[in-house]
């Protein structure tokens, strides 16, 4: 009947917004981790100007090991306040001859999967990471694919939720085990404590929001576009996990069955938060700071013992991807020298890949 659809799908709603709000702790553990709920946005720094967002979401420090400045812009993807702050950032780099390498979060895969799109939408799915390259060689700058290769990382996230499967199914030995892995990954994949990192005001930044529907309605689709198997599965997991509260009406849902609901969501949510944090942040933010801290390597100042290393050999490591067209000759000449390399990537990336090339964990 009517009324008993009507019953059903308002009890479905309800508990999808359980499922949300879990969800939306789990995205607010970024911002409240970041920085202990401090709102304090980052001063833009004097040789750059950026009049979109004052640079509250760009991360600057000296990795340690070479003396190179790097610069981490954390982007909403494909939002335009995000591309315009890339690329601002690379404008006033690249008119100070202060542009090293661009190193962007994607791997070849990935990468020539949007290269290979119907052009239509290739300009629809503009992101910040088309229009860094771009730009970057414009100037004739290397671009480094330098995220963990996306086969990688679907084999890691396979292997994630078994593990996690594993251990909450065993409540004697399995549950701690849970508690311990998920506590070192967020430890790994969202430090705070560090008065540099991106914080709240970064994230809640009104031009950002704004604009936020733009992502929210161009991220699922560039999935839908370059990997419609993918999304596919991904939409008919949703629809599975909506489907398990069966066909009780809403109003006569028992405390046992409001129970189970919240429950069960609270469980989908703990067993995608481990491997988020750990498959989809901690692990690929390790693959991304070794990149940048070997493009770091190549722009190092000269030293008496150091004058020539190898680094045309480490150009030609099979594990660093460069986009078709970058200039690999950078390490000839005393040009290389006072560059800075930029880092464009998701704004959760950019806290835990600065801890890792500040503490030199890679």
């Amino acid at each position: 009947s009517l009324d008993s659809f009507v019953n059903l799908h308002s009890k479905r709603s309800i508990l999808m917004m359980i499922r949300v709000l879990f969800w939306f702790a789990l995205a607010s553990l970024f911002v409240t981790t970041c920085q202990a709920f401090v709102a304090q946005s980052l001063p833009a720094p004097p040789s750059v100007t950026c009049t979109c967002l004052q640079a509250s979401q760009l991360l600057e420090f000296e990795e340690p090991t070479t003396g190179v400045k790097v610069k981490l812009v954390g982007t909403m993807h494909y939002n335009p306040i995000s591309i315009q702050l890339a690329k601002e950032t690379i404008q006033n780099l690249a008119k100070t001859n202060k542009l090293g390498s661009v190193v962007i979060e994607s791997c070849d895969l990935r990468w020539n999967q949007t290269t290979s799109m119907n052009p239509f939408f290739q300009k629809v799915l503009n992101s910040e990471m088309r229009a860094s390259c771009d730009l970057a060689l414009k100037y004739n700058r290397p671009v480094v694919l330098g995220d963990q290769r996306i086969n990688e990382t679907v084999q890691s996230m396979g292997q994630g939720f078994k593990e996690t499967l594993s251990h909450v199914l065993n409540p004697v030995t399995g549950w701690s085990k849970f508690a311990i892995n998920l506590t070192s990954a967020r430890q790994r994949a969202l430090p705070f404590g560090d008065d540099d990192n991106l914080n709240f005001a970064s994230l809640m930044d009104p031009k950002l929001l704004a604009a936020a529907p733009v992502s929210l309605a161009k991220y699922p689709l560039s999935y839908l576009v370059k990997s419609p198997l993918f999304a596919i599965s991904v939409f008919s997991l949703l629809f599975f996990l909506d489907q398990h509260t069966g066909n009780v009406p809403y109003d006569q849902m028992s405390a046992v069955d409001w129970l189970g609901s919240l429950g069960f969501a609270a469980l989908e949510t703990a067993i995608f938060a481990r491997v988020f944090l750990k498959e989809l942040l901690a692990d690929r933010n390790e693959v991304i700071a070794r990149n940048i801290l070997e493009q770091c390597k190549i722009y190092q100042p000269k030293r008496r013992w150091n004058m020539l290393p190898s680094l045309m050999a480490r150009k030609e490591d099979s594990n660093v991807f460069y986009v078709d067209g970058s200039n690999v000759n950078v390490s000839n000449g005393d040009d290389k020298f006072n560059k800075e390399v930029v880092a464009v990537m998701g704004m959760a990336h950019c806290n835990g890949i600065m801890k890792l090339l500040k503490e030199q964990q890679v």
